[in-house]
């Protein structure tokens, strides 16, 4: 026993020293990694945060992109940094929920490796097609996919995407079979539709009324409980008669799994005052969204309530997870 009791202080001088450097922190910048492309939902909403999170942490705050394999490059650099602080992750709900049925084999655990922050915002998506295909309603597009099975395709951002899994609760609602296209980012995603080359995407809000105005898409439904103020003539899913189609992307804060608990408590105290800005709630409105805000516990709590969800959804749709 001697040996143990001989590391006592050893230990104590350690905790010490971590308490300190929590106290201190941050005394330089911090980055914050996206794993999605510029232009993003998870982007926008870590650019929206940053300038504000630099003000109440009294260091610059960096927005890093780093996209690829629908956010798993990205996720995974910031699951193996060093637990400081100084390295966060802008997580979504493909991040730390749908990559969790795709991948047979995800390179990181969304519940072990992360110490979860706050969420920051969350967001319907909205089900678009090319007007040129003659389909003016959702129930419209449903008979046609019945019609002929197997033939008209969805483009998602990913296999592991919201705009995938959005089409997947219709696919099972609608009792349709469609070809799923997975592209390298949400917009790709959308222009096949525009192009032709798909006849149905579910991108953000945000991306579309512009393309709508212009008469390159047309919204059949928004997949939130209520209408968008970005297109209050598109009626809800349950509106169109599919009241189990209905997701949001959602995004949130999350660390290196060991962060000290004083860091998460500073990091969710300035998400907290970030998220009481006015020009902050306004630029995350404009853009679609609501902002969320809750505790490191809660958000614990969401995330593995997230992951359960879409694993049974994922099992019931019949999505076979890919990877070695």
């Amino acid at each position: 026993m001697r040996p143990h009791h001989r590391l006592l202080p050893a230990l104590a001088l350690v905790s010490l020293a971590c308490t300190s450097h929590a106290a201190d922190y941050p005394t330089h910048s911090v980055q914050i990694i996206v794993p999605q492309s510029p232009g993003s939902v998870a982007d926008i909403m870590a650019r929206v945060m940053s300038k504000s999170l630099s003000k109440h942490l009294g260091q610059t705050v960096v927005v890093i992109n780093r996209p690829g394999a629908s956010g798993i490059i990205g996720a995974q650099a910031v699951a193996t940094a060093q637990p400081d602080g100084y390295t966060l992750l802008i997580g979504s709900v493909s991040t730390h929920g749908l990559l969790s049925v795709t991948e047979k084999r995800l390179s990181y655990d969304p519940l072990k490796d992360f110490e979860p922050i706050s969420q920051i915002n969350d967001s319907p998506l909205a089900l678009v097609v090319n007007p040129a295909s003659g389909i003016t309603t959702l129930q419209q597009l449903v008979d046609k996919a019945r019609a002929e099975p197997k033939h008209l395709a969805y483009a998602s951002a990913g296999n592991g995407s919201g705009s995938r899994f959005a089409i997947e609760l219709l696919r099972l609602a609608g009792k349709i079979d469609m070809l799923h296209v997975p592209y390298r980012a949400p917009m790709e995603a959308v222009m096949a539709v525009v192009a032709g080359e798909a006849t149905l995407a579910s991108p953000s809000v945000p991306s579309v009324p512009a393309l709508i105005k212009s008469g390159q898409l047309r919204a059949l439904a928004v997949t939130g409980t209520q209408r968008a103020s970005m297109l209050p003539d598109v009626p809800t899913t349950a509106e169109a008669g599919y009241p189990s189609v209905v997701f949001t992307s959602w995004t949130g804060l999350f660390a290196p799994a060991g962060t000290p608990r004083a860091i998460v408590v500073k990091l969710n105290k300035a998400v907290e005052a970030a998220l009481q800005d006015p020009q902050v709630i306004e630029s995350i409105t404009s853009s679609g969204a609501t902002p969320v805000r809750n505790s490191p516990e809660d958000f614990s709590r969401f995330v593995a309530n997230e992951i359960a969800k879409w694993r049974k959804a994922g099992t019931e749709a019949g999505i076979q997870p890919t990877g070695a």
